[in-house]
């Protein structure tokens, strides 16, 4: 009986330690687990008892949270509302940065109790980028690319990946943006922690407003500088329009109604043309030329603003004597511009802009209008002139009969591409200084026997017209360079370019010439009347050097030598310095060609009148001490090496002959019929040579073998071929290590092409093709830069084959560009 009763009290103690059944709450987080244990009865046969249940954690809270991303670190917040005591661990409950759903868990224990799993998430949600901004961009058309000039503002988060997009206005997608137009821009910017944002912008190239003067002679002929084709000079007669000259005309002579004369600019000269039955006569060319007058038939002025002050000035030409040199004499001397001619008195403005007089007899000269004057016109013994004054810009004039004259106020603003026809004064709306009323712009006339201003055209977009008729004015379009007829009376205007396609004709040509230095060449662009051009790899642009025909250049250190056509028929040499000067010089009046130096003189062949070589000759590098030392005939090909000239003497008048020189010390001042001597009878039939160190590369045109070949110094023997087996080399050029050259042999046409040979080579048939043929490639005048790509004129003129433009060839990756 005391043993029964111990055990029912120990039970009763045991379930009271445990703690009791009851009710499980709800779990307070948003996922929990609760480990329940069962309420066991320990009885006899005559009493019964249960087991001590733990309890349930209530209001036990583990919080989600959902935040959006700072850059800062988050993490949930600790477990709350559990028991003092409590062991909680958690699993992944840490700091988080980036976006993402994060999720935790929380295991509470305490003795007594059941165990509890709560689980509870973390959310870091993208935030929106803030204070990204893409602004549209509006240039001025230079010649450049702008692809880059819409530009993301505002800071981008570390990892911000951009996506940028520009299509053209036709919607297609571009990678450059360089020419006139409307550019579309979409930008979209990603990050792992933002939102996807995308930005739109547009860039707009506007058309650069450039003077492009326009001409109207008595018949009714236009004459303008067409846009379209590289701002070259072109005439418009009914519906025939016609490319007459390359070059591109600075200015129309506005004294001169029946026929056009105008001047011609590059950077390097500027030259006086007329046109007569369609053709271009040159009449005069000076490093620069500003303005220029006709006296008469044989007499005219021209204004200079040289870079060296002391050739700055007005120059009066003589071409009465058509057999010599015209006759030119210095009449004023400073910056001059705008000239005009009335009752023998030539005015002009000077260096402060003002109005000047110069009597062509006394050639004495004096200020009649002491105010800024932007340009003017003389008419009906006045002179009209836009005015820089000091309140504002005005159109006025003065009348030349008083002795005194006050300027006569026509406007309130100024105006350019002064014009008077029918007794009015047609003027562009412009300013020279200040803002333009918008309303304002465009073409006015003013009644010269009334002084009224009327507005006959409201456009912005004039770089040069002329007056057609009293109801129609011609002009060119700034923003796409058309030429255009507007009707006053009828507002309508007419497009005259609208079909118009650029003329190619493969330009008939006895060669080209080509001169690499570093990542520029210069070479004669026969699209362009064989003038002179520079491209430039880096800006990929072409620059054109000259506006007449350059028969022949050669560049030794800084300088630039080339022999154009100055006056008429007659050619004369030029230089400039690259680095330095921005005008060219006439250095010498003979006509030399192939030319060499040798760092004090430069060595030449001699042309006579009739363009036929005849000699060789010699002069400093600055023109002067000019002797024609031999007279030897068709030399070409010169070279200096170890003081003496070699040359290919062809005055057989064969593409080939032998190489042959005459030592430097034997040259003299008064040398005139010197010797030749040949180099070796064993090399012979020589189209080209190359010297490299004690090497001799030639390229062997005989009557059958026609071949590369090395020979050298030491043996002056015929040297091994390492170019022959279906090889008709045109020309080669040495260049790291190989000789390149361009194949064309009838009997193996499938094997026409680019090559290069190792010029260390000991047989044939070593060369590798780089450029095929393909009906499509010739080659001539080749040039390699220090970029290795190799430019050609794709014209081989005994064959009068290929499409005469110049071409680009990479040796790196064998791609082919047309450059000209």
């Amino acid at each position: 009986m005391k043993k029964r009763l111990v055990v029912l009290v120990l039970s009763s103690m045991l379930l009271v330690a445990c703690g009791g059944g009851g009710d499980n709450p709800k779990p307070t987080s948003s996922t929990s687990t609760q480990l329940n244990s069962s309420s066991d009865v320990i009885s006899s046969s005559t009493s019964s008892s249960q087991k001590e249940e733990k309890k349930n954690f209530e209001n036990v809270i583990f919080k989600d949270l959902k935040v959006s991303y700072d850059g800062k670190e988050h993490i949930l917040d600790s477990v709350s509302g559990a028991p003092e005591d409590s062991i909680i661990t958690y699993d992944n409950r840490k700091s988080f940065v980036d976006v993402g759903t994060y999720e935790s868990t929380a295991t509470i224990e305490k003795e007594g109790y059941n165990t509890l799993v709560l689980k509870a998430t973390l959310t870091i949600l993208a935030s929106d980028f803030d204070g990204l901004t893409l602004d549209d961009v509006s240039v001025t058309y230079d010649g450049l690319d702008h692809i880059n000039d819409i530009n993301l503002v505002g800071i981008q988060p570390e990892g911000t990946v951009l996506s940028k997009t520009v299509k053209d206005q036709d919607g297609i997608i571009v990678t450059e943006a360089i020419n006139v137009g409307v550019y579309n821009c979409t930008i979209e910017v990603s990050n792992k922690n933002y939102n996807k944002k995308i930005l739109t912008a547009t860039l707009e190239i506007k058309a650069k407003k450039s003077d492009m003067p326009v001409f109207i002679s008595d018949d009714g002929t236009i004459y303008f500088a067409n846009g379209l084709d590289n701002k070259y000079l072109y005439s418009l007669k009914n519906t025939d329009v016609t490319r007459l000259d390359y070059s591109s005309p600075k200015e129309f002579n506005k004294y001169s109604s029946s026929k056009a004369i105008f001047i011609s600019g590059t950077p390097l000269l500027n030259s006086v043309k007329e046109v007569s039955d369609n053709t271009i006569k040159v009449i005069y060319t000076d490093s620069n030329i500003n303005d220029f007058v006709k006296y008469d038939d044989n007499i005219f002025y021209y204004s200079s603003n040289s870079i060296k002050d002391n050739k700055s000035g007005i120059y009066k030409v003589n071409t009465s004597n058509s057999d010599n040199e015209p006759i030119v004499t210095k009449v004023y001397e400073g910056k001059t511009d705008n000239l005009a001619i009335s009752n023998d008195t030539l005015y002009f403005t000077n260096k402060e802009n003002f109005i000047c007089k110069l009597n062509l007899t006394t050639n004495k000269s004096s200020i009649i209008l002491n105010e800024k004057v932007h340009e003017f016109i003389v008419d009906n013994n006045k002179i009209y002139c836009t005015i820089n004054g000091l309140i504002n810009d005005y159109i006025g004039y003065i009348d030349l009969s008083l002795s005194n004259p006050d300027v006569v106020k026509l406007t309130d603003a100024a105006g350019e591409y002064l014009n008077i026809k029918n007794g009015n004064l047609y003027y562009n709306y412009t300013d020279l200084y200040s803002y333009v009323d918008p309303t304002k712009k465009g073409v006015w006339k003013i009644d010269l026997s009334t002084n009224k201003s009327t507005q006959i055209f409201a456009t912005e977009n004039v770089n040069g017209f002329d007056v057609e008729s009293n109801d129609s004015i011609i002009y060119i379009n700034t923003n796409d360079l058309h030429l255009y007829r507007y009707n006053i009376s009828k507002n309508i205007n007419t497009d005259l370019l609208r079909n118009f396609v650029i003329p190619e004709v493969t330009p008939i040509n006895t060669g080209g010439q080509s001169i690499a230095v570093g990542n520029k060449v210069y070479y004669l662009n026969m699209y362009a009347g064989k003038t002179l051009y520079v491209y430039d790899e880096k800006t990929k642009q072409n620059m054109q050097l000259t506006s007449n025909k350059v028969t022949d250049f050669y560049i030794y250190g800084e300088k630039l030598y080339f022999n154009q056509v100055t006056m008429l028929t007659n050619n004369d040499l030029y230089c400039v310095d690259l680095n330095i000067s921005k005008e060219a010089e006439k250095i010498s009046t003979n006509d030399v060609r192939n030319m060499i130096s040798d760092g004090t003189y430069i060595y030449a062949t001699h042309y006579n009148w009739a363009g036929v070589s005849g000699g060789i000759s010699r002069m400093k590098l600055d023109g002067s001490e000019y002797v024609k030392f031999s007279e030897i005939n068709g030399a070409k090909n010169l070279t200096i090496k170890d003081n003496k000239l070699y040359f290919i003497n062809c005055s057989t008048g064969q593409d080939d002959g032998n190489i042959e020189f005459i030592s430097l010390s034997d040259i003299s001042n008064s040398s005139d019929k010197l010797k030749s001597t040949n180099l070796s009878s064993k090399i012979k039939n020589v189209k080209q040579f190359v010297f490299d160190n004690n090497n001799i590369f030639y390229i062997y045109n005989g009557t059958i073998d026609n071949s590369i070949k090395r020979t050298s110094f030491d043996s002056l023997d015929a040297g091994i071929s390492i170019a022959s087996s279906k090889t008709n080399p045109n020309e080669i050029i040495l260049k790291d290590g190989y000789v390149y050259y361009y194949s064309y042999a009838v009997s193996a046409i499938s094997s026409a092409g680019f090559y290069k040979v190792n010029k260390l080579a000991t047989a044939d048939k070593t060369q590798e093709l780089i450029l095929a043929y393909d009906g499509i490639y010739y080659g001539s005048n080749f040039a390699i830069t220090d970029s290795n790509k190799l430019y050609f004129l794709n014209y081989i003129p005994k064959l009068i084959l290929g499409n005469a433009h110049t071409y680009q060839l990479d040796l790196n990756n064998k791609s082919v560009n047309k450059i000209a």
